[in-house]
This record gives C-alpha cells, sequence and structure tokens, in this order.
C-alpha cells in the first residue's frame, strides 16, 4: 500500500510539474553569453575549428544557425548535453553573437579566429604622454613590455577610481586583446576620449605598459579570460 501511495504522488508531481521552458529566440543576455561561449570556444579550439568572435558572421547568419529552436546547429551533431550547456545558456550565446556581430572589435579580432590566442611580444612603439615632436627624454610606451602581476595592481587602482565615481565596473574580459590594444595606441587615445581627465590621473608609462600586459593576458580571447575582480 505504501508503495501505491508512493507511485500515486510522484505521478502527480510529474503531471503537476511546468513544462520546460522551450528555447526563446528573441531571449538571451549578451553579457551571460559572452562568458557562456568560452565552452564552446574551448571546443573548437581543441578540434581546430572557429574561435566563434561574433564578426565571423553576419547577424543575419547567427540568427539563422539558431533559427527553429537552433536546428542547424543540431544538424551539425552538437551535443550540447555533454559539453553542460543548457538552452537558457544558448539563449545567451545567441543574444552576445546577434548583438556584438556588427561592431568593429569582433570584425578585427575575427581575421585571427583560426589560430591560436597567444600574448606574443609586439615591437610597435607609440608616443607616451607628453612626448614632444622630437621624442627627446620621454619615455616611450613598449607594448613588448610591462608585468601582468603589476599590471594587476594598477588595474584595482582603476576599478577603485571606477567604483567610487559610479562609473562601470570594468573587467580584463569584456574586451577581445586587439581591443584593449586600441586603448594604448595613438597616446592612449581611446583611455583619454572615455576619460577627459586621463592625464591628471598621474599613470606613468610603466604603469600603462603592466596595465597593458595584465588586460591582454585576462582578455575575452586569451588563453584564460577573466571575468571577475
Amino acid at each position: 500500500m505504501r508503495r501505491l501511495t508512493t507511485g500515486i504522488m510522484a505521478g502527480l508531481l510529474l503531471l503537476s510539474a511546468p513544462p520546460a521552458q522551450a528555447f526563446d529566440e528573441t531571449g538571451g543576455n549578451a553579457l551571460w553569453g559572452k562568458y557562456a561561449i568560452q565552452t564552446c570556444r574551448s571546443c573548437h579550439k581543441a578540434k581546430g575549428l572557429s574561435s566563434l568572435m561574433p564578426g565571423e558572421k553576419s547577424e543575419a547568419e547567427w540568427s539563422a544557425l539558431f533559427a527553429d529552436r537552433y536546428k542547424k546547429l543540431r544538424d551539425m551533431k552538437h551535443d550540447f548535453s555533454a559539453m553542460g550547456i543548457n538552452d537558457r545558456q544558448l539563449e545567451n550565446i545567441h543574444r552576445y553573437l546577434v548583438e556584438e556581430s556588427g561592431t568593429s572589435e569582433d570584425v578585427g579580432a575575427a581575421t585571427q579566429a583560426a589560430a591560436p590566442k597567444t600574448i606574443e611580444p609586439r615591437a610597435k612603439k607609440v608616443s607616451s604622454p607628453g612626448e614632444n615632436d622630437k621624442g627627446e627624454g620621454v619615455k616611450e610606451f613598449d607594448f613588448a613590455a610591462g608585468d601582468s602581476i603589476k599590471g594587476r595592481y594598477v588595474f584595482r587602482r582603476c576599478l577603485t577610481c571606477h567604483k567610487k565615481n559610479n562609473a562601470t565596473i570594468i573587467s580584463p574580459a569584456d574586451r577581445t586583446m586587439a581591443a584593449w590594444d586600441r586603448f594604448f595606441t595613438g597616446d592612449y587615445k581611446k583611455f583619454k576620449k572615455a576619460m577627459p581627465q586621463f592625464d591628471t590621473y598621474g599613470y606613468t608609462v610603466e604603469q600603462m605598459e603592466h596595465l597593458h600586459r595584465f588586460v591582454l593576458q585576462y582578455a575575452l580571447d586569451g588563453l584564460r579570460p577573466k571575468t571577475c575582480e
């Protein structure tokens, strides 16, 4: 009798359970998708496949892969369950790829999609803040220099300032290596555009070299993307 009662209760619970939510092509969160897609990229890298940068396809092409509950991806024998990826994560990945497909940062990164990402010394140099036309007496910013460990402390200084001023909370994985590089070129042109008071913060060229090395090491397409403080 106890077994019969248990069986009936289990059946009632099963019947009353809400149906599983289907994949929603209009749902998802791009920020979470940016992190969820790292699992896919690890698998692709191991198999020598595409790096899955948004700029590899247009918005319409990404949408087509996820149409009809991502039928094209399932037809390509993707075993999402084996990778621990569910429909909610696929919604986030879909939203990330679609929203970021047209950005210049990802289009530039997509040209290097097939190659494994490594942090190689860069030979080019750009002028440091305040350098005169002849380049005399002022150290140049060196793309190949810097220490990521020291850069971590510089980054924390940046993060503390952002929090104090209610600015955007930043993370190295917010951008690709190519995108971070652009922040350090042209006399830190992109930094100055985002922070008009940049020159008043007192960063030395060496500190910026350390910061550059840190954000490259933990960038979105780096070997170990850093998504937290």
